[in-house]
């Protein structure tokens, strides 16, 4: 199965808080997934990560089975997190 993304051992802290802790899973091609959590469990974090907004403190992710760069990769991703701020 074509995988689409992969994240392995994911961590950001920021200081003293830890957002994402060793966080782990993959997402396979013709799939839907849901994050889903309390405020502040690193939801958003974690998508900022892999969209590259956000960096990780540790850890790894790759995007299509690794196959492209993440710049590359990342012109096949759509996303918007928390809120559209610049729609009126």
């Amino acid at each position: 199965m074509d995988t689409i993304l992969t994240i392995n051992n994911l961590t950001k802290k920021f200081g003293y808080l830890t957002a994402v802790k060793d966080l782990s899973f993959t997402i396979n091609k013709g799939n839907v997934y849901g994050i889903l959590g309390p405020n502040g469990s690193g939801k958003s974090t974690t998508l900022g990560i892999v969209l590259n907004v956000v960096n990780r403190t540790s850890g790894e992710f790759s995007w299509f089975d690794g196959n492209v760069s993440t710049h590359d990769a990342l012109k096949r991703v759509g996303a918007i997190i928390e809120r559209p701020n610049f729609y009126p």
